[in-house]
């Protein structure tokens, strides 16, 4: 009796034309793994590849057994310079350039999660990769997950490969225990709040909350949550995140259409006497809410947006939604929501070479004055 043994194979893909022969089988891998979540799908990807900067250096390695991907670590190259003379190529999680992608991780089989993600540093520390990069930059690690856990520990497995962390705060409130009427759960202040905004609105003449399912309005209303952020932003003297990153804008008129099309997407918008004063823009994907980006008008009545996260909060309870991920950081404001803190990681990764000894002494992040990354372009 004989028997075959499977072999993986190691591929670098560098190329988008080579990556989209992955297409197919991204999806259905993702969903199984220990890390699925709406910043590592198929069309997350796509849209910020269509959308980044012209002269982004794609890196994915994909291991596959019997010619079919069991394991990939999605990376672009981003130079920096260290103290604006020594030039670094950084590896970057694919879909964090100015998009606002969170939960960093590979996308592998998941009964030998572990296994395969130390496979893929391997590969990363191979010789035919290795020449490609010198860092690694690897943001928002949901590390109190399976997914973020083994990922971890895969790193921990890979002696070749030294590691700094740097604590990062979430939050998220869990809704299997609400109510649909929500707010005997809120604090008083925030009910009393709620209660008198809603009855200005009502004197003010007809007020409601409805969602974009047109593909047709779709990029109108995208225009209000553009405009209404922005405007929220000027009035504190500062420039809103689609201001200053115009490449979120694009990507989030590209994305949108899919996620639409998918039935992921939830564009909210409070409107009184037919203007919109307050919208908020998310995502539901496997039982969960994630919260992207809102706008009111600050030149409107004070407490519209707590009314629109009221109203977009009951319909995740009424969709029967495990949890509202307010994603990034933990504010009192998001407390006042219920909002539990989790705590995840960035992550420095480094192997050890002649041109990486400073960070074998000292701690550089690439967040700081000292390593900066170079401009690309558009």
């Amino acid at each position: 009796m004989y028997y075959t043994m499977s072999v993986i194979t190691s591929h670098v893909m560098t190329s988008w034309s080579e990556i989209k022969t992955l297409q197919t089988d991204w999806n259905p891998l993702l969903e199984q793994s220990d890390a699925d979540n709406i910043f590592l799908t198929w069309e997350w990807m796509e849209s910020w590849k269509d959308t980044c900067f012209a002269d982004t250096k794609l890196l994915f390695i994909v291991l596959k057994e019997n010619n079919k991907p069991i394991a990939i670590a999605p990376f672009y190259i981003q130079p920096y310079q260290l103290l604006k003379t020594l030039t670094y190529q950084v590896l970057r999680f694919a879909g964090d350039q100015g998009i606002g992608s969170e939960y960093s991780n590979f996308i592998v089989r998941k009964q030998d999660s572990v296994n395969l993600k130390q496979q893929l540093w391997q590969t990363l520390l191979a010789k035919q990769t290795s020449s490609h990069w010198d860092l690694i930059w690897y943001t928002n690690v949901s590390s109190w997950t399976t997914g973020g856990q083994s990922l971890i520990t895969s790193l921990q497995q890979t002696p070749e490969l030294r590691l700094a962390s740097r604590e990062v705060d979430f939050a998220n409130t869990s809704l299997k225990s609400l109510s649909l009427s929500l707010l005997p759960e809120l604090s008083k202040s925030l009910r009393t709040n709620i209660k008198q905004t809603q009855g200005y609105l009502s004197k003010l003449g007809e007020w409601q909350v409805s969602y974009c399912e047109d593909p047709v309005l779709l990029n109108k209303s995208l225009q209000q949550l553009f405009e209404l952020h922005n405007l929220r932003w000027q009035r504190t003297g500062l420039k809103g995140s689609f201001q200053r990153r115009p490449e979120m804008a694009t990507f989030y008129q590209d994305f949108t259409r899919k996620a639409l099309h998918k039935g992921w997407l939830r564009l909210a918008e409070l409107t009184c006497d037919d203007k919109t004063q307050a919208v908020q823009i998310g995502y539901v994907y496997r039982g969960q809410f994630f919260a992207l980006q809102e706008g009111f008008n600050p030149d409107f009545q004070k407490g519209t947006g707590q009314v629109l996260r009221y109203h977009v909060m009951q319909r995740c309870i009424q969709e029967g939604l495990t949890d509202y991920d307010f994603l990034g950081q933990y504010t009192n404001h998001k407390r006042r929501w219920l909002a539990k803190q989790r705590n995840g990681q960035h992550l420095l990764i480094w192997p050890n070479k002649l041109k990486n000894t400073l960070f074998n002494f000292f701690t550089i992040w690439p967040t700081g004055k000292y390593l900066k990354p170079v401009r690309l372009n558009k």
